[in-house]
């Protein structure tokens, strides 16, 4: 009878106790979510318009100690409403710190090679690198992947009941199948009903219809390109695609000079501090730009309702530019993509587009032999340094904020077909054009 009574007692015992710490462990991570949704760290990154970042529009002043200047707007999306009255609980902070805290370091030059380092120390530092930048990755969509985040945080609406995979347990060529049958494009004129008014100013054909380039390149803007001087390498390429505003000027030996095509999110189309209209930026360049849609909407929804209003400007330039090569991407085609993640990503993403490189890179993968994406996976150069041209700081411009980045580049580095060398002491990595798929 008394050894019952003790193995209830303890059953019991060990009941309470792993109830306390899971309603604790609930509750800690509830704080640390309610921290970051409520009060974010403020950075000039947070402004940045590449990345959409938390959902808040840019503003036209930054405003440091951890506060916005109180005319700064937020996106009508966004499920937290302006000027909302937040109440905090003295002391109500976990009394532990949050274990999911990166320990991945950046600012340092440890795990470089230098010109007299030798093979196997090289080596060495290349693997020790990569598995801690992979392994920060794993932890970033784990962290991501949070019920308090990717549960209340659905301004695109996105429903999806799929299947959600581990990449590394694939085929790579079968990955990159996977990607060629996601539907993706650019708008053409007869997309659209004939009483559309932006019909009359879309191209008659998709961008780079019949036309094939044996290697391109994708440069990022990425911080880690300052010092790198991978110009020539960039400029030997065919084509060469950038982002938004990125410019070459005077960054020429480590970014190259050569332009083939600019990916524009709609706020530099937009807003006026990008001067797209008249900046030399935007000339003789072929442009895509793209804008979200909800994730069901069509595309009269859309074109009514767009995120930024960019047709505006589009218009103009397909009316007083000459041979204006200028085209909008079909905002269907960016769910695709996220789905297409999301299959491929064990943990729930965020609900949000992919990011602008990854758009990039499906864009481009039909009518390539070969892409090289310099500094998408960040190689030894790493930096907190945001861009190659600013002097912005923070370590989400690597990681992501608001894109799913992380499950981006783990893919990417998936289907990637050169040596650990040349991805992460070099800065590149390589993924074979549709062509070359046996699928």
């Amino acid at each position: 009878m008394r050894p019952a009574v003790v193995t209830i007692w303890v059953f019991i015992n060990l009941l309470f106790f792993g109830m306390c710490g899971y309603m604790y462990v609930l509750w800690s991570q509830y704080w640390l979510y309610m921290v970051g949704e409520v009060n974010p760290t403020p950075s000039p990154y947070d402004q940045q318009i590449y990345f959409y970042n938390h959902g808040f529009m840019p503003t036209e002043k930054f405003i440091a100690v951890h506060k916005y200047n109180e005319e700064a707007k937020t996106r009508t999306k966004k499920h937290l409403k302006e000027n909302s009255t937040i109440t905090v609980i003295k002391d109500s902070k976990p009394r532990f710190a949050n274990v999911r805290n990166s320990n991945f370091e950046l600012d340092t030059k440890k795990y470089r090679c230098r010109r007299n380092t030798n093979g196997a120390t090289c080596l060495s530092r290349t693997t020790d690198y990569k598995e801690k930048l992979l392994r920060e990755f794993r932890r970033v969509i784990l962290d991501e992947s949070s019920a308090f985040k990717s549960g209340s945080e659905n301004p695109y609406n996105v429903q999806y009941e799929g299947p959600r995979e581990s990449v590394e347990s694939k085929d790579s060529e079968g990955v990159l199948c996977e990607l060629k049958r996601v539907q993706f494009g650019t708008l053409k004129r007869l997309d659209l009903p004939v009483e559309s008014y932006l019909r009359p100013y879309l191209p008659k054909r998709g961008i780079f219809e019949n036309k094939f380039f044996n290697t391109c390149a994708i440069v990022a803007s990425s911080g880690a390109l300052y010092g790198s001087n991978l110009g020539k390498f960039i400029d030997s390429h065919d084509l060469v695609l950038r982002f938004n505003n990125a410019p070459t000027t005077h960054f020429e030996k480590d970014v190259g000079k050569k332009t083939t095509i600019r990916v524009l999110n709609s706020q530099v189309v937009t807003k006026k501090e990008f001067d797209f209209l008249t900046s030399s930026l935007y000339k003789n360049v072929t442009l895509v730009a793209w804008d979200p849609s909800n994730y069901s909407s069509d595309l009269d929804e859309w074109i009514r309702n767009p995120e930024f209003r960019l047709f505006d400007n589009y218009i103009e330039h397909r009316k007083t530019v000459e041979k204006s090569r200028f085209y909008l991407v079909d905002p269907r085609s960016l769910w695709g993509l996220w789905r297409f993640l999301q299959r491929n990503s064990m943990s729930r993403l965020r609900k949000n587009p992919p990011s602008s490189g990854f758009l990039g890179l499906r864009l481009l993968l039909p009518i390539c032999g070969f892409v090289d994406l310099i500094e998408y996976i960040p190689s030894t150069r790493v930096t907190k340094k945001c861009h190659y041209y600013d002097t912005d700081d923070n370590a989400a411009c690597t990681f992501g904020v608001w894109h799913p980045l992380a499950a981006e580049k783990l893919i990417t580095y998936h289907l990637n077909l050169l040596n650990d060398t040349q991805v992460f002491q070099q800065g590149f990595v390589r993924i074979p054009g549709f062509q070359k798929t046996n699928c």
